[in-house]
């Protein structure tokens, strides 16, 4: 199997998530090289005491310090916003200051149902992959946040490639922020310009990359013993963005702001087989971390009423359809 170099970051908060990700692609693809960029040293201390092969993880600090244009440019956002910044950030150090050929970057809230060589053959000698939001007539609005999906970006290092990430980099440097504009939102947008503005980009065409809360109920999904299919073509990536740990056996599918429900039985099957993996995932990394509560940095949910709130939260799911419990 041809080896292949991934990236992909996350802190403590995202650890059960960034974990499920990991797991479900060196099942399925068991050479890939991952290169974790950890934002927190619980985070490293945590990845740390577990031993993965072909998992490399990075220290912010010392990115910060090889790359002086992105500490520069902390003080002057949100922590998202700065999470955000790093995205084309880690790429281009890996390419230019470890001299990888090759490195796709990944979203730590994705689950892998089989191997993605597909993507990779697909693409050809293409210099840059990016992933469409395939949203359905219904939320052609959301568009305004852009066409593609930050999810899966892969850049080759070529004159072609390293233009683009060169690029990608400077404008998220320069403005970053967590807000929608005309033409920019956080590190998203500026891919919509990336097929008009440089060569040797490819569009994703295969179906099973990048299914994904927004175009759940409107893919084409079947079921043929283990394996799921997206349009006839095999599932290889469910990206689970949204998906939140309520309390208790409750979760929140990540559906409801999609005006999505979970009528359908296989896309059922998915997201639970998500869930299951990051409950299992959750309950070792509390044996990891202090860390009790794994939704994410924009969570800032206060403690009095929480309950109160979540029983509210588990209703209203209820109420929409998109609410799985285990």
């Amino acid at each position: 199997m041809t080896s292949r170099h991934f990236c992909t970051y996350f802190d403590h908060h995202y650890l059960p998530r960034g974990t499920v990700m990991l797991e479900s692609l060196h099942e399925h693809y068991p050479e890939a090289h991952v290169h974790v960029l950890c934002l927190s040293e619980e985070c490293r201390a945590a990845m740390e005491k577990t031993v993965r092969p072909h998992v490399s993880l990075l220290n912010l600090p010392d990115l910060e310090k090889a790359d002086p244009g992105l500490a520069a440019a902390k003080p002057t956002r949100s922590q998202v916003e700065y999470y955000f910044t790093l995205t084309p950030c880690l790429p281009w150090h890996l390419l230019t200051r470890r001299g990888l050929g090759e490195v796709t970057y990944l979203d730590a809230d994705m689950l892998f149902f089989s191997s993605p060589e597909p993507l990779f053959t697909e693409a050809g000698d293409s210099s840059v992959v990016i992933t469409p939001h395939r949203f359905p007539p219904r939320l052609k609005k959301l568009e305004v946040h852009g066409k593609y999906n930050v999810s899966w970006l892969t850049f080759r290092n070529t004159d072609s490639g390293l233009s683009c990430l060169s690029w990608y980099r400077k404008s998220c440097l320069e403005w970053c922020r967590d807000a929608v504009e005309e033409t920019r939102f956080a590190d998203q947008k500026y891919l919509d310009v990336f097929p008009e503005k440089f060569s040797g980009v490819h569009v994703m065409r295969h179906l099973g990359g990048g299914l994904a809360p927004w175009n759940l109920d409107y893919a084409r999904l079947a079921e043929t013993g283990e394996t799921f299919f997206v349009g006839g073509e095999p599932l290889i990536f469910y990206h689970a963005q949204g998906m939140k740990h309520i309390m208790g056996p409750f979760y929140s599918s990540g559906l409801m702001g999609h005006a999505t429900d979970l009528s359908d039985p296989v896309a059922e099957k998915i997201l639970r087989r998500y869930i299951r993996a990051y409950a299992e995932a959750a309950a070792i990394a509390r044996q990891l971390t202090t860390t009790v509560n794994f939704s994410g940095i924009r969570i800032t949910q206060k403690k009095r009423f929480a309950r109160l709130r979540n029983i509210k939260r588990i209703l209203s799911e209820l109420r929409h359809k998109s609410l799985v419990w285990l």
